[in-house]
Formats: structure tokens, sequence, C-alpha cells
């Protein structure tokens, strides 16, 4: 459950024993990564939780190069990803990231031009720029009437998916999330992550989702990364890490409400699974108890 050395081919993207400081030489000198290690497999979405300052940000600004571990190595597809500096520039194009706030990195005079930024610098015609604008605008659920407005006219959940659009049109392999429905409400998180399952499901591309959110984890996520004061301490797919409740709460983190919820219920005789974290599929299971006269 925690780190090890992996089978790289087993993993598109891939950390060995990272480690990583700030201030190095200073009376500020603090660690962000202390030997972390994880795979992401392609096609599938792994989200990666901690609470603030548990090194998530350095750890996806490393995945795609933005950051050279000081220690350790970050393999793409096998390949060290440090191991020929040229190269980087077009990795960054196969693993895409999204920052906190994106939208506040918007500067075009139109959401259409702003999309087509990225995919322009790909060297890429006029008309497959043009397709990929739309084809992105499509996954994060951005109606074309929107695509010739000002970014700087359009709500913040519209923004956010304006800049989401600009990393997925240039369609990436891995695309990388920090954060990506912070501050939003239900809606617009729930905007936000379906457009990422149709990205996901449509191209088979990894998804990495960075948040602080159980919730959020246990809607989406397939596989989970947990890191606690500057190290891994548990990763595995959903179920597995969420068995491992009272760790998780050992470092101030939880399972689910709703994971609590279905618990108390078990103890009170209700024969529901132990894998059930999310609002909809608890739902589901005490609806088919009530339909078959178990409750």
């Amino acid at each position: 459950m925690t780190n090890k050395t992996f089978e790289k081919t087993e993993y598109i993207l891939c950390a060995e024993h990272l480690v990583y400081e700030y201030g190095i030489g200073t009376p500020f000198r603090k660690k962000a990564l202390d030997d972390v290690s994880f795979g992401v497999k392609k096609g599938r979405i792994t989200g990666i939780i901690g609470h603030t300052g548990s090194g998530k940000s350095t750890l996806v600004q490393m995945m795609n190069g933005l950051l050279k571990p000081q220690s350790g190595k970050v393999y793409f597809q096998g390949e060290d990803i440090h191991k020929d500096k040229a190269t980087l520039p077009a990795l960054r194009y196969k693993v895409g990231l999204v920052f906190q706030y994106p939208e506040y990195q918007l500067f075009e005079e139109s959401v259409r031009r702003d999309i087509a930024y990225g995919p322009s610098n790909m060297g890429l015609s006029e008309e497959a720029v043009a397709r990929r604008v739309e084809e992105a605008a499509e996954f994060v659920g951005l109606d074309k009437s929107l695509l010739d407005k000002s970014p700087f006219d359009l709500s913040g959940g519209q923004k956010r998916r304006v800049a989401i659009a600009g990393v997925i049109a240039m369609r990436p392999e891995v695309l990388i999330l920090d954060e990506p429905a912070s501050g939003l409400d239900p809606i617009g998180r729930k905007n936000i992550f379906e457009g990422l399952l149709r990205y996901r499901d449509s191209t088979g591309a990894a998804v990495v989702i960075v948040s602080h959110s159980m919730e959020d984890m246990a809607m989406y996520a397939e596989d989970i990364v947990v890191l606690s004061h500057d190290r891994l301490i548990l990763s595995g797919t959903r179920d597995e890490v969420f068995s491992h409740a009272d760790e998780l709460i050992a470092h101030s983190l939880d399972v689910p409400d709703i994971a609590r919820l279905a618990a108390r219920l078990r103890r009170a005789g209700l024969p529901l699974a132990a894998n059930l974290y999310t609002v909809e599929e608890t739902a589901k299971a005490i609806a088919a108890l009530l339909k078959g006269g178990t409750v």
C-alpha cells in the first residue's frame, strides 16, 4: 500500500523515490516530498489527496517536468523524463497540467482563441486547431455559442472549463489537474468532473486529480494516493485506501461522510456492503434491500 519499486511498463506515468526541498541553505528550509513513489495507469482516474502543505502541488509539477526532483526519478512510458532536457517541451503536450484557479491565466480576446493557444503552438494546421477547439469545448460542456465571447464575460465555472479545455485541446495522454473544482458550487463541481470523465472515456487518457475532498475522490477516483507531511502514507484502489479508515483518521483525514453513515447502518444490522463510499451507491444498496423486503 505504501512506497514500492514499480514495474514501469505497467504505468504510463511513474514516480520513484521522489525527494524535494525548498529553501535549502536558508533558515526557511522545508522538505516538500520525502521518498514518494507511485504509478498512474492509462485509462484510469487517480486521485491525490492530502492537507495543505502535504506536497501535492510540488508532486504534480514534477510529473510534467516543471520541477526536477533532487532525488528520485519520474518516468513517462518507461523513460526518465529528465534524461534529455530537449524533450521536456514535447512532454508537456503529452502530460498536461492544469493549475489551481486556471481561469486567472486566461488572456485572449475570445474563448476560441484561448482554447486554441496550446494546440497552435504545436505547429498544427488551422483546420486541425479549429477541430481541437470545438472538440475540447464539447468535452468540458461549453456551448459553441460561447466560443466567440470574451472569457471575461463568463461565469466562474465557465471560465474554469475554458481553462481546462485549453489543456485538453493539446490531447494530453495524462491530464493532471490541481484542485479543478475548488471554489465552485455543487453544479459547477459536477460539470467539471463529468467533463473529465468524458475526456477519459473518449480518449483512454489517464486523469490525475489533486483534491482535498474525500467525497470527490470517492465519487470519481479509481485509484488514490494519500500524502501527509511530505510522505506517501497510502496508495491503491479506492476500496483499498478507504478500507484503512483508522490510518486516514490518524493523519487527520477521513473517509466520506456517507461511508460513516453506511457503517452505522451496518452496525444497526442492515446487510450493506463494506465498500459504499458515495450517496448514489448507498442509496442504490438501500433501495435494493427495500425492494427485496429485507429492511
